[in-house]
């Protein structure tokens, strides 16, 4: 599968970044630092992106996404209502994880929690989806794209770490281990990868 050129942006840092609970498929809002980094990625962007008629917006529909995504759209002057908001890139779901600490789950959810540990990638929380079921429905999405028409997309943390995996080929363990700060702009290109500035 040739793939596009894609601009890959995570949601602006949230209260439940903030506070270290897991979001998954619920939401909480953008703090003002997280308003701050989404202006910072569209003002990168702009460095790139020559004519807003060149690529195509999409977005996961969860809240945080999506406020970054409009935030962003006005950064780079493009129109809010041609954002694709497609519910492929939407975050993992953590089930009976989604909105408790790290801490909480460690010591009260401690079977579930070490066994995911244990198995990032086939296991499935109570409720949740495994990173291999993921990676399922992210294929499906980039099986749907224009491979010549480059690609701005704010998704979540979890998502973009499987997208990256998927385009540049890593091995499950490799990509589990990827991370991308809220105030970092990634591009994919032909196989690789670069942190933009």
């Amino acid at each position: 599968m040739r793939l596009p050129k894609i601009y890959l942006v995570r949601h602006g840092e949230t209260l439940w970044n903030a506070e270290g609970r897991y979001q998954g498929q619920l939401n909480s809002p953008l703090t003002k630092k997280g308003e701050e980094q989404a202006k910072a990625n569209g003002e990168k962007l702009l460095k790139y992106l020559k004519s807003t008629d060149e690529f195509t917006f999409y977005s996961s529909p969860l809240g945080r996404a999506s406020a970054t995504a409009k935030i962003i759209a006005d950064v780079i002057g493009f129109n809010k209502d041609k954002i694709v908001f497609d519910k492929r890139i939407q975050e993992v779901s953590y089930g009976i994880f989604e909105g408790k600490t790290k801490e909480y789950c460690k010591s009260e959810l401690k079977e579930q929690f070490e066994s995911r540990e244990a198995n990032k990638w086939s296991y499935t929380l109570e409720g949740g989806e495994s990173y291999e079921t993921v990676s399922i429905r992210v294929k499906e999405w980039l099986s749907t794209l224009d491979s010549n028409r480059a690609v701005v997309m704010v998704a979540h943390e979890m998502i973009n770490r499987t997208l990256r995996g998927i385009y540049l080929g890593l091995e499950n363990e490799v990509m589990l281990k990827l991370r991308q700060p809220n105030d970092v702009l990634i591009l994919l290109d032909g196989g690789k990868e670069d942190v933009l500035q």
